[in-house]
């Protein structure tokens, strides 16, 4: 029997499970910026940083199938510690690069590296909070760590600022890397789990009912893609500085934990999934159509602040699907994918504002987002509902079979 969101939080080997991941996390968050800036040092130009933060994500979203199956082969708990060790030698080297004035071209090897070492540390957290709590518990801490996760989108890029105000890139750098080795040392501390030298036949993409959660997740990173790209342009069309975008994206994230938090306190996660995914996702859709439409400054921080409330209580649905429907043999494996679909997603979304902005303007972008989440709401739907007609063809004829009357 689930021990409820308080008897949880009350839990010591929970809360370290917490600080371990959110120290992991949290060098991911600041990336963006730390080597954008590393771009302005080195070669005084914001693009280039900007390239080195995309061949990082590009990295990452490639690596993370075959990071997360290494995880589940050699024992997810060593290989996250092994992975967040690796991280911190890479941004140590990342800084050193910085100081000595490496070339760029040592630089984009180096955010590549990155990309491949961190590659699995979201969803191999993910993967072993099942060793953490009791399977009861496993619907509220899966929604207390999708808060967790935008608290650490929140703060992440906001200490990476204050950061590079005082002790510039290099000083990011480094306090990456003492973050990363601090998840380390606490990782260490967790339930180990077992490798699994015997896998599922099947990838976990082609496990039933996997295929519409990472659905979902390449919609969401679509979405927000095209909303994180799109916003500084369209702040600049309501007379703001572009720069605003960074302050209205944090009301974003304030919305999707306190959706969490909501999430959080319901009691049968497991009932109705599919509809209250579907629900979410439509409601994500209208709250990022009457984004596109608003005009105004204070309409649209409240607006921002409503879309981001369905974000963190979908990411917490997926991630309870695919615990409940994954082989533990392939489960890590099956995280890093979903997180890879994310990335991809968020990929997809960057790249249409890049082509579109200059033709269609930010408006019509953030309405193509609010297409997206609607789009994969119906294509979910008719995925259930096919799955529920061929199953209910399986059972009549089984019915209608000589052993199905037998029995």
């Amino acid at each position: 029997m689930s021990t409820g969101l308080g008897g949880l939080v009350r839990q010591p080997l929970w809360r370290r499970w917490t600080l371990a991941s959110l120290l992991g996390r949290l060098p991911l968050t600041m990336t963006l910026l730390a080597l954008v800036l590393v771009g302005e040092r080195v070669a005084g130009s914001l693009a280039v940083g900007a390239q080195l933060a995309g061949v990082a994500t590009i990295a990452a979203g490639i690596a993370a199938p075959l990071r997360g199956r290494q995880l589940d082969s050699g024992g997810i708990r060593v290989g996250l510690r092994n992975a967040a060790l690796l991280t911190a030698a890479v941004l140590g080297a990342q800084a050193a690069a910085v100081v000595m004035g490496a070339p760029l071209l040592v630089l984009f090897g180096l955010a590549a590296a990155q990309g491949v070492t961190s590659a699995a540390l979201s969803g191999g957290f993910r993967a072993l909070l099942v060793s953490v709590v009791d399977a009861s518990d496993l619907p509220q801490a899966n929604t207390l760590e999708a808060v967790l996760i935008e608290i650490a989108f929140v703060a992440g890029p906001s200490l990476a600022g204050i950061l590079a105000l005082v002790v510039g890139p290099v000083g990011v750098l480094l306090a990456m890397a003492a973050a990363s080795v601090a998840s380390a040392l606490l990782t260490a501390t967790l339930p180990p789990v077992s490798p699994h030298t015997k896998r599922a036949v099947a990838p976990p993409w082609r496990t039933a009912g996997a295929p519409a959660v990472y659905l979902l997740a390449l919609a969401m990173g679509a979405a927000l893609g095209l909303l994180e790209s799109a916003l500084p342009a369209r702040s600049a069309e309501l007379g703001m500085a572009a720069a605003s975008a960074g302050p209205l994206l944090a009301l974003t994230a304030a919305g999707s934990a306190v959706g969490g938090l909501l999430a959080a306190v319901r009691r049968d996660h497991r009932r109705y999934q599919a509809r209250v995914a579907v629900g979410l996702l439509v409601t994500m859709g209208l709250l990022f159509g009457a984004l596109a439409a608003t005009g105004g400054r204070v309409s649209l921080g409240v607006l921002l602040f409503l879309a981001g409330a369905p974000i963190a209580p979908l990411n917490a649905l997926g991630s309870l699907r695919l615990q409940d429907t994954i082989p533990a043999s392939r489960l890590g494996e099956g995280f890093a994918v979903f997180t890879a679909m994310i990335l991809v997603g968020a990929g997809i979304g960057q790249s249409i504002t890049g082509q579109l902005l200059e033709d269609v303007g930010a408006q019509v972008l953030l309405a193509g987002a609010a297409v997206i989440p609607i789009a994969a709401g119906v294509v979910i739907t008719a995925v259930v509902l096919r799955r529920r007609r061929t199953s209910g063809r399986r059972a009549a004829q089984l019915r209608r079979s000589p052993a199905g009357t037998a029995r």
